[in-house]
């Protein structure tokens, strides 16, 4: 397959991480863990999600539904508002293989910027920064769009690599609940790690 090829394959693969789902399926709670706080000093229990599969945990929020996909994504949601249709934010993990490619997260950013522009009329970029995950250099996006549901969206985008697979972590939310949940996506966030081989 050709250099071009890979790319394109792998471009959209990271696509398919930018959209949360509202319906999931499936919960379980294990490995409690206690974190910061939440809002104005409430304590916030957190669980550990285990993937052997793909190498990697991350803790999230006792109260948020966990949803595995057969598309390698893992999808944390945050539970509803009183009153509300949709679900106020979510955090996906999607790994994405790439053995023997050696995919720069800079360059797999890039190209994930060029194509969400390019799909969504009203994108804004508001930073494209470098970062770091567990010790491992990563780039982080923050962008706003109108998702499938004709909804204002803010996302932070983290790409980070293994050598042997891409890993797009996701935080959506509502324009209005961004700010809201943000410090519990940066406790998720901040809490992956990769396992041992």
């Amino acid at each position: 397959m050709s250099k071009i090829s890979n790319h394109k394959l792998v471009l959209l693969c990271l696509l398919t991480g930018i959209i949360i789902p509202i319906i999931l399926i499936g919960f379980n709670n294990n490995n409690p863990v206690v974190f910061g706080s939440l809002f104005g000093g409430e304590s916030l229990t957190m669980l550990t999600y285990t993937d052997n599969k793909h190498n990697f945990e991350i803790q999230y929020p006792n109260n948020w539904e966990r949803s595995v996909k057969l598309n390698n994504e893992v999808i944390f949601i945050a539970p509803k508002d009183v009153n509300s249709v949709s679900n106020p934010a979510g955090l996906v993990v999607k790994t994405i293989p790439t053995p023997g490619k050696n995919i720069s997260t800079v360059s797999a950013a890039e190209e994930l910027i060029s194509q969400i522009q390019s799909e969504h009329k009203d994108f804004k970029l508001e930073s494209n920064t470098p970062t770091t995950i567990d010790g491992k250099k990563a780039s982080k996006i923050i962008f706003t769009a109108t998702d499938s549901k004709l909804q204002n969206r803010k996302a932070m985008q983290i790409v980070i690599s293994n050598y042997e697979s891409l890993y797009v972590l996701t935080y959506k939310a509502s324009t209005d609940k961004y700010g809201s949940y943000e410090n519990t996506a940066n406790q998720m966030i901040n809490s992956f790690k990769f396992l041992p081989n």
